[in-house]
Order: C-alpha cells, then structure tokens, then sequence
C-alpha cells in the first residue's frame, strides 16, 4: 500500500510537468504576396528551418504552420519563378506569429527533360542516341492514329503503311532492319509499360490461305489525344535497359497527367470530309458495243482481203 502511495504523486508530478510541455509550441500564420505587384501568391513553401514543421500558401496567398517550436525561428519560402527568401519570426508559446512575405520574381531556367527507360534524365545526360515529340505540336490535321504523330518527325525512323485503312498497321523500322528472320518492329513502351508483340483483333477465317484480317497497329488504343509526349530510342544503349526486346529501337510513349489544382476542361472536334470525283467516264451501252465490235470486223474483213 504505501507502494501505491508514492506512485500517485509521482504520477501527478509527470502529468503536472507534461502540460508545460504541450504548451511550448505555436502557431505560424501568414501571406505570401508577389514584391512587385501585390499580387497574393499560391502554392509557395513554407518551411521553418531545422524543424519538419512546413505548409503551402492557398489561393489568397494566406498559409497556416501549427506546432511551431516557440522561440525564434528562421522561416524560408520559396516557389517556382520568384526568389527564395527567410525571415526571423519569434513565436510565443501558446500563441500565433503573423508575417508576410513579399517575393521578388526571377526567371528560373528549367532544362529539359527525356523519358529514358522506366525513367527520367536531363537531356544533357544523355549520352544515347535519342528524339523526343512534342505530341501537342505534331497533333496537327487529322490524326488517327498515334504512329502518324511519328512520321517524318524522327530521324533514321522509317515508316511504311501497309494499306490505307482506318487504324492500319504501320511497319517502323528504326534505322533499318537487324534480322532476315525476327521481328524488326521496335518496342513500345506505355507509362512504362511494354506493349506485347500481340495481335489486337480477333482473328478471320482464311480465304484461299491468306488471313482475310488485316493486320491493326498496337497503338490503336491510345487516343493520340492523350499523348503528352514520344521519345524514340534509337541505339544500342535501349539494350542494356529492356534486353534484346529493345534491339530493334525503343518507342516511348507518355500520356497526360491530372495537374494538381487545374481546372477541368472538355474539348470537341470534329473533322468532315467530302469527296467527288474530278472527271467520270461515259461507257457504251449494249446497243452501242455490238456496233463497235461490229465495225471492227467489217473493218478488218475488208482489209484482210
């Protein structure tokens, strides 16, 4: 019992010691606005140095950090296209700190970036033979099908349609053909994803031993549409990433992506056509044929006697 006894002070005196304890953090609360034009900014980093303790800047340029260790504290923001800058922000215990940020813009020079195997790398790393499309820019006329945003874009890739079909497949050769009797036909990756070497329609019965199906392109399922951008690898460096799969060329493909806080937008085109015939020809009916076949042999009749 006595036991019991000292244990309850004791615990009274921990309870008692970890309010204080609580109590020694505060709140950080603010706005982040542009220097020159007042403007509030969104999305900037808040961050208080030496602690994980951070926050984001909403729509009015107004953020909220809680659990701010009290005392004074050195507070970085920075954003994209402004220039990073701190302050010394004391905060009390218990209490809210306000503080506004004014940040100056500045031109942020941002290289670019190409898909290189399950991956990203800046262009100047690259040491491989790569070409990246722009898939907006060459999404120009009528397209139907993603192959044709690959045509005359790249080069040492060839491409040959094999009929004139909707959705047809396409024989791409990059920077020729590797085997007599293999599959030439490069890999493709979605997303990261490598398409099989499959076919993608259900088969027909044959007609005199030719396969009355013709033969579709694996990208037919992707909305060309959808494609942010394409990047074709073209030498033996896209080996050493997928194998012997990849010997024959690489062709990247990366769709589009949700943006965080963008705006939900629908697109409608429509593209019609109309063709006529420039010029048609007059054919002989019944009567008239006779006639002429008739007037030929006479004709040669007279003149083989």
């Amino acid at each position: 019992m006595a036991r019991v006894r000292c244990l309850i002070p004791a615990l009274a005196g921990l309870l008692l010691a970890a309010v204080p304890l609580e109590a020694q953090t505060g709140t950080l609360t603010g706005r982040v606005v542009d220097s020159t034009t007042s403007a509030p900014l969104s999305n900037a980093i808040v961050s208080v140095e030496g602690t994980s303790r951070r926050g984001m800047s909403r729509e009015d340029g107004t953020f909220t950090v809680t659990e701010v260790p009290a005392g004074a504290q050195r507070v970085r923001v920075r954003r994209i296209g402004y220039a990073e800058t701190a302050q010394q922000v004391t905060v009390s215990s218990g209490g809210a700190a306000n503080v506004e940020f004014r940040l100056a813009p500045q031109a942020a020079a941002l290289g670019e970036i190409v898909v290189t195997g399950y991956g990203t790398q800046r262009r100047e790393a690259v040491s491989g033979s790569v070409s990246t499309i722009d898939a907006e820019a060459a999404n120009v006329g009528v397209i139907a099908n993603a192959n044709q945003l690959i045509q005359g874009r790249v080069a040492g890739v060839h491409m040959t349609t094999n009929n004139g079909e909707p959705g047809a497949s396409a024989q791409i050769r990059v920077r020729g053909g590797t085997s007599i009797s293999a599959s030439n036909a490069p890999l493709y990756v979605v997303d990261g994803v490598p398409l099989q070497d499959a076919d993608v329609v259900a088969r027909a019965a044959s007609v005199g031993g030719i396969d009355a199906a013709l033969n579709r392109s694996p990208l037919n399922t992707i909305n060309p549409n959808d494609i942010e951008s394409i990047t074709v690898l073209k030498d033996a460096s896209a080996t050493a990433i997928y194998g012997s799969r990849g010997a024959n060329g690489v062709i990247l493909i990366e769709t589009k992506r949700g943006a965080r806080g963008g705006t939900a937008q629908m697109e409608y085109d429509v593209y019609v056509a109309g063709a006529n015939a420039a010029n048609t020809l007059d054919y002989l009916t019944g009567d008239q044929y006779r006639a002429f076949i008739t007037s030929q042999r006479d004709a040669y009749a007279v003149g083989s006697t």
